[in-house]
């Protein structure tokens, strides 16, 4: 049976008996406190926790599923994966232990035609029900019943309390032949003759605080079949990597090598084929190459891939290719991989050529610091060069523990730790000093908890009047209204700046920066020009309207490059960052190459049509699951969760996102758009810094003026008069250059009808006024000319005297190296090289003539004593 089948088969059986057919959820789950969905019962942990009601009594999926708890044992071993397929029934208050260990015995043996007497089950030991059903109801034998403990038989609570329960295992027996010992005769050995095919869980306890259990009121079932698991068993093979979900992907890799598969290399196959696979889902859910959570686990998995593919020696390329097996093999289930495919592949390609780069300079300074503890007999690999790798060539710290155990080495990891833990210290204290308000930068006169939240009211006026309800003192005066119409700091956005005019005494001052604190207080930093303010005064606050308009103008035009980018790349673009400020706008997005011209053209062009329609910039605020079924885009999600409305930003029906900034009424306000740069800022994410209105006009004049200038210096056409340029330039260079190689053999003819012999060699010495790489050349020319020969040159060049030896092969009484050394030391500097050719110097110059004459003093001996 194949796995197709097997998956289809599943879910008719369960549909037909009443339970809902269910999508699997998306591999990054709704929870923030899962990196991954891991099971098939996280779509359903709210209802399982009690928290909403189920839409559905019982319930079938097959779930698509990522863990890297066993990531060590990938490969190793023939069950173990990253990316898997868990089929599940569950049940929400429906039926309970009977009916579901009576579903799953009658689809083993009736649907799947698997033998009865193959089949053996765990219980927890003291769950009697359980093994009443098993032996009364079923009628398996006593035999073939384990009884086991908590640590086999028992799920849950995730934490120190919620539901739990005991749960009953389905294991398969591949056959006495495959027992590892004599004692292998139950499942409770955990080697490859019992393969566990089916978990039922028996939800039914609620874990209190101490470990008192409560009986549940709705008692649930949560059981997981492994899809891959069960169609090995169903296919007759030993190992899931032998199945047809995974053949074509294997067989592409060993078709790849250059060689034939030996036995030992399977793991690394297997390896290989198990995470492109894995790699290959997460990007197809949208999940980018990253440098934290999710991102930084596919990056992980991808790099393990590509580590293991240098050990089988496929050529680079060979990974992004092995996604076409992966698309035919699960395409049809998961569409979304055959539409992602070819991005998939660019991304792959992209972060295997970068990779390799850091893979040879981590490995070069990885094994150099491993031979000199092999050197040294040493066995722990210090902490702090784990972490240089990883800070410094991005080289994953899992990456370099596998390559010291490979050598019999281990990581000191708790100085890895004190690194790591060192770098965010010192990012931290950065971050402090970047202007962020904190309980230290200030004194307020009161206690802000009993101070109600200010209420911002700058989404439709820049001017209102308020009362001043707090005051504090720090690098600047801090005042607390009860409302106010400045933007504080915050999603990118630059605070607004303004004035503020006390309607109840004298009293001006000017706001310079606003921030909110965790009590939803907007702090205005001020700075008091004449008069004074109290608690309880009434005052008239003024936004900088032209300022505010520019910043409005920069935060709307970041939503539109957002959607035109998404528009024009590929909906994988997703924005990671973003400064909108009067001046400028910048917005980092995720993408795995650099743009084109012609890309950066068109993005331009998409955002300012939208500017030329003049659409309406729309705002609403709606429930976070109603804006996002609005198609809002919600980039920072989390940021939004707990809250009972959120803001949707529209323009036209061009861009929808969630927003909290501030933003031009029409899209024709912001006027010019135009894009400045675009730049790389971490692997996987590149920036655009753009202008808009006034900021954009002021540069296209410069650019205008630049041009102009040139025009004056090169003609109408620039281009052309830079190419007759350049052509000119060119051509002197050769003029020079053959110029100063004439005075250069001018000057080595005078310096060889100076030179002495000895024998077959040559001395020759001398002074010349020559920069650094022209004596280097004289050199070189008298060497060739009166070969063999030792020439000895000295310079003064900027101020320091220079110091070249070249020695032609075969004399062996003279060490360039030596020799330059020491005229270098009478130069009050140093040098050095090899016996053949040196160079050296220092600033010493007046001692120029003596370096010279002790060198060809020490020549001389040399050869007449060679």
């Amino acid at each position: 049976m194949q796995a197709d089948q097997l998956r289809k088969l599943y879910l008719d059986y369960f549909a037909e008996r009443g339970h809902a057919r269910l999508e699997s959820a998306s591999l990054v789950p709704k929870d923030p406190t899962l990196l991954f969905t891991a099971a098939g019962m996280v779509q359903f942990k709210d209802i399982f926790w009690g928290r909403v009601s189920p839409p559905h009594r019982s319930a079938v999926t097959c779930q698509k599923c990522f863990r890297t708890t066993d990531i060590e044992n990938v490969g190793k071993t023939a069950y173990h994966h990253t990316f898997f397929e868990m089929l599940g029934n569950f049940s929400f208050g429906d039926y309970f232990k009977e009916r579901a260990i009576e579903l799953a015995w009658e689809f083993l043996v009736r649907e799947l035609s698997l033998p009865a007497e193959r089949l053996w089950v765990s219980v927890y030991e003291e769950d009697e029900d359980a093994y009443a059903i098993w032996q009364d109801s079923i009628g398996v034998p006593t035999e073939r019943i384990t009884r086991l403990g908590k640590e086999h038989n028992w799920w849950g609570p995730v934490g120190d309390t919620g539901p739990c329960g005991p749960d009953s295992e389905i294991f398969y027996d591949t056959g006495v032949d495959k027992a590892c010992g004599l004692d292998c005769h139950d499942p409770a050995c955990d080697r490859d003759r019992f393969i566990e095919i089916w978990n039922l869980v028996f939800m039914e306890y609620e874990a209190e605080t101490g470990g008192n259990l409560i009986p549940l009121a709705r008692k649930s079932i949560d059981t997981g079949m492994g899809l891959e698991r069960t169609a090995a068993v169903l296919q007759g093979v030993r190992s899931n990597f032998e199945i047809d979900l995974f053949s074509p992907i294997t067989a592409a890799i060993e078709e790849a090598m250059p060689r034939d598969l030996a036995p030992e290399e399977r793991i690394q196959r297997n390896l290989i084929a198990d995470h492109i696979r894995g790699v290959t889902m997460l990007l197809a859910d949208g999940i980018f190459p990253g440098n934290e959570k999710q991102g930084y686990v596919l990056r992980r998995i991808l790099r393990r891939a590509i580590r293991a593919g240098e050990g089988l020696g496929l050529p680079p390329g060979t990974l992004n290719r092995l996604v076409e097996p992966i698309a035919a093999t699960l395409g049809k289930t998961y569409p979304e991989i055959v539409s992602s495919q070819r991005l998939i592949e660019q991304i792959i390609a992209r972060e295997e050529e970068t990779f390799r780069k850091t893979l040879r300079s981590g490995e070069r300074r990885l094994y150099k610091r491993l031979e000199e503890l092999s050197a040294a007999r040493e066995t722990l690999l210090p902490g702090d060069l784990a972490f240089e790798l990883y800070d410094t060539y991005g080289f994953p710290v899992e990456m370099t523990r596998e390559i010291a155990s490979e050598q019999g080495v281990s990581l000191d990891e708790d100085g890895f730790q004190c690194a790591m833990a060192q770098q965010k210290k010192r990012s931290r204290t950065a971050a402090g000093k970047a202007g962020v308000a904190t309980e230290a930068d200030m004194n307020l006169e009161g206690s802000r908890d009993s101070v109600d939240p200010t209420r911002f009211v700058g989404y439709s006026t820049t001017t209102t009047e308020a009362m001043l309800v707090e005051t504090g003192e720090g690098d600047l005066s801090i005042f607390i209204f009860d409302k106010t119409p400045f933007y504080a700091a915050g999603g990118g956005q630059i605070a607004d700046t303004g004035t503020i005019e006390n309607l109840s005494q004298p009293g001006r001052a000017k706001v310079v920066d606003v921030h909110r604190d965790q009590n939803s207080l907007f702090l205005h930093h001020v700075l008091l020009r004449d008069g004074t303010f109290a608690v309880g005064d009434r005052c008239r606050l003024v936004v900088d309207p032209v300022r505010r308009k520019r910043i409005a103008r920069n935060h709307t035009t970041t939503h539109l490059l957002h959607a035109a980018l998404r528009n024009l790349l590929g909906e994988h673009v997703v924005q990671s960052g973003s400064f909108v400020s009067a001046e400028e706008l910048r917005f980092d997005f995720s993408h795995f190459q650099q743009m084109n011209a012609d890309e950066i053209a068109r993005v331009e062009e998409m955002s300012t049509a939208v500017v030329l329609d003049n659409f309406a910039v729309e705002t609403r605020e709606m429930p976070l699951d109603e804006a996002k079924q609005s198609g809002a885009i919600a980039h920072f999600e989390e940021e939004y969760k707990g809250k009972d409305l959120v803001r949707v930003v529209s323009v036209g029906g061009f861009s929808v996102e969630l927003c909290g900034g501030t933003h031009v009424t029409r899209s024709g306000e912001i006027g010019l758009i135009k894009i400045v740069s675009e730049e790389s800022v971490a692997a996987g994410t590149r920036r655009i810094r753009a202008l808009t209105g006034e900021s954009a006009i002021a540069h296209i004049r410069s650019e205008e003026a630049l041009l102009n200038g040139l025009k004056e210096e090169l003609g109408d056409d620039p281009l052309a008069g830079l190419t007759h340029l350049r052509a000119e330039l060119s051509t002197l260079r050769k003029q020079a250059d053959e110029m100063r190689e004439v005075r250069l053999c001018l000057q080595r003819d005078e310096l060889l009808a100076r030179g002495e012999k000895f024998g077959e060699v040559t001395l020759v010495a001398g002074r010349a006024a020559l920069a650094g790489d022209e004596v280097k050349r004289l050199a070189d020319l008298l060497e060739e000319r009166v070969h063999p020969a030792v020439v000895i040159l000295i310079s003064e060049t900027s101020g320091r005297g220079i110091a070249v030896c070249k020695v032609s092969r075969g004399i062996d009484t003279v060490n360039a190296g030596a020799l330059v050394g020491a005229m270098s030391k009478v130069l009050g500097g140093g040098g050095g090289g090899n016996r053949a050719f040196a160079q050296g110097g220092g600033p010493a110059v007046e001692q120029i003539d003596r370096a010279l004459d002790d060198g060809v003093d020490t020549v001389r001996a040399a050869l007449i004593a060679g």
